[in-house]
């Protein structure tokens, strides 16, 4: 026998030994993920992907890349004339008819079996590559986005369609591939964030150049227009800002193409603004506003689709006249007050530290409707008829009444469509806090009545969560409980205000409430600084007005 237990045989440990080397190998990695039915089915759908894209560019046969405009610089044979007979002169333009003609000798040409498959495994190859590098990426910055199989679908499903409707729109004289390649790039920036559209654009201008023109200038050209497009979109507060972006794409897209036209051209840059070369120029301009005026369009449907919420959604969920917060204000009145006021000192606070204090503010309005289904348990909405009506309960049933509005939020808020977003500000406000009243009551109850049927359990007087995930909704956590414990102060002085807002913001921040937020110690002191400012901006007193000398005095 040893100390600590049952001594090992030879014979337990070397299977054991065994069994814990193949867990660290790479072997053993791979085929636990591997059998992991997940990760299969989101292997099955790359896996998929990869061939749809691979028949959506037809990558067993080559390209057929002039367009009208183009100016071929060593000119183009007919080989059904003559030997020197010449469809193009070098330097030459390529018209409609001329057009036509190329692609009836791009279509009579014969390839071998050999020259398609190798074609084919090549676009394979590159397609499974690119696949791979994007996977990666994903898989450490973003795993959210590719371990949800929904999402991942729809990324997926997204990229093949704009490619497929790319191709289909840059046949002459339309050439508008910009148009669903901006609107894609766009909506994810929209969707998720500004690096995974500069990646999935980097992609998709490569997919969709290498099956149209095969030109590193048209690359170019599509990868800028892409990336002028992303850049600006890190909150999209109008619809106005949608037509603003595809504006100045579409100024990109004039002068990057116009310069790479002149880079490659042998002819001089004056020379090629006529009325052939500025015409594609105006075109393209004119696409990429329509792509501005396509998502700016769609914007709702794109946010259901994604479950994403913009500044334009908030700013229409934030009107007073919404009818959660009408019904709010007619049942619960002091918790509307409430609301109104975490709203606004959040908001400030959230701004500080660069988070989106706009979704701070409107999911604080929200954030206590689940009180009006009992707002005479909630000691804001007490009058002198309803005081008391805990004196009447158990510590442990005031709790879940307590605690159940926040269940009740989450109903109500999903039976008004309110967007996941806000939920998750319902759920997450008061994270695992413990309802500090109720659970002392309880314990002073159990230590006078020696017939107490037991000891209250700390847990049973704990919030279910979850803890803020994000940093507005850690933001938020403070802002509602500084509020809430402000009413409490019977002298509200600068002094005792401060002392209030950190010993709130300590206790949240050793209760381990912060911990997935994302906050940091800076971002706290940050906002403690902004919460005791609008604090005592709320409190400010007043000076005590003499009262009126009579006339005849």
């Amino acid at each position: 026998m040893s100390w600590f237990g049952q001594k090992s045989s030879r014979a337990t440990r070397t299977p054991r030994a065994a069994e814990i080397g193949d867990t660290m190998s790479l072997g053993g990695w791979m085929r636990r993920t591997l059998g992991n039915r997940n990760v299969q089915l989101r292997l099955l759908m790359c896996l998929a992907a990869v061939v749809a894209m691979l028949i959506v560019v037809e990558g067993w046969k080559p390209p057929q890349t002039w367009r009208i405009g183009d100016r071929p610089a060593e000119g183009l044979s007919d080989p059904a004339t003559a030997a020197n007979g010449r469809l193009v002169e070098p330097g030459g333009t390529i018209d409609a008819g001329t057009l036509v003609r190329i692609e009836q000798i791009h279509a009579d040409r014969q390839f071998s079996s050999a020259d398609l498959l190798v074609r084919g495994i090549t676009v394979v190859v590159l397609l499974v590559v690119l696949l791979t590098l994007n996977g990666i990426w994903l898989v450490r910055s973003r795993p959210a986005l590719v371990c949800h199989a929904g999402r991942l679908g729809v990324y997926l499903v997204t990229v093949v369609l704009t490619v497929a409707v790319g191709r289909l729109l840059s046949a002459d004289p339309w050439r508008a591939e910009i148009i669903p390649l901006l609107v894609t790039v766009v909506v994810f920036a929209i969707a998720w964030d500004q690096v995974v559209a500069i990646l999935t654009a980097l992609t998709l201008s490569l997919l969709l150049t290498i099956s149209t023109v095969v030109e590193i200038g048209h690359f170019v050209v599509l990868l800028s227009v892409s990336v002028s497009a992303i850049l600006p979109l890190t909150r999209v507060s109008s619809r106005s800002t949608l037509i603003k972006v595809g504006f100045w794409s579409g100024v990109v897209f004039v002068l990057v193409d116009w310069g790479s036209l002149a880079i490659t051209s042998s002819e001089s840059a004056g020379v090629l603004i006529d009325s052939v070369g500025l015409w594609p120029l105006l075109r393209g301009f004119l696409w990429c506003l329509v792509a501005g005026y396509l998502v700016a369009g769609s914007l709702p449907f794109i946010e259901s689709l994604f479950g994403v919420v913009t500044d334009i959604s908030l700013l229409e969920m934030g009107d007073a006249s919404h009818p959660l917060l009408q019904e709010l204000v007619q049942r619960a009145p002091g918790t509307y007050n409430h609301s109104i006021v975490v709203g606004t000192i959040g908001e400030a606070a959230a701004d500080r530290i660069g988070a989106n204090g706009l979704l701070v503010r409107v999911a604080a309005y929200f954030h206590d409707i689940g009180k009006m289904l009992k707002p005479e348990y909630f000691i804001e909405n007490t009058t002198a008829e309803t005081a008391g009506r805990h004196e009447q309960l158990a510590p442990a049933m005031s709790t879940l009444i307590i605690i159940g509005h926040v269940k009740d939020g989450v109903e109500l808020a999903r039976q008004h469509n309110l967007p996941q977003a806000l939920i998750d500000f319902i759920e997450q406000h008061h994270g695992t806090t413990l309802v500090e009243y109720f659970y002392e009551e309880a314990r002073r109850q159990a230590g006078d009545e020696p017939d107490y049927p037991t000891d209250p359990v700390e847990s049973s007087f704990r919030y279910p969560g979850p803890r803020p995930r994000t940093r507005e909704s850690g933001v938020m956590m403070l802002a509602d409980a500084v509020e809430s414990a402000s009413r409490t102060l019977a002298e509200p002085t600068p002094k005792s205000l401060e002392s209030l807002v950190h010993r709130v913001m300590l206790r949240r921040l050793l209760d381990g409430q912060f911990e997935e937020s994302g906050l940091t110690l800076s971002d706290l002191h940050v906002i403690e600084e902004s919460l005791t400012k609008s604090m005592i901006g709320i409190f400010h007193g007043r000076v005590t007005y003499p009262e009126q000398r009579t006339a005849s005095a």
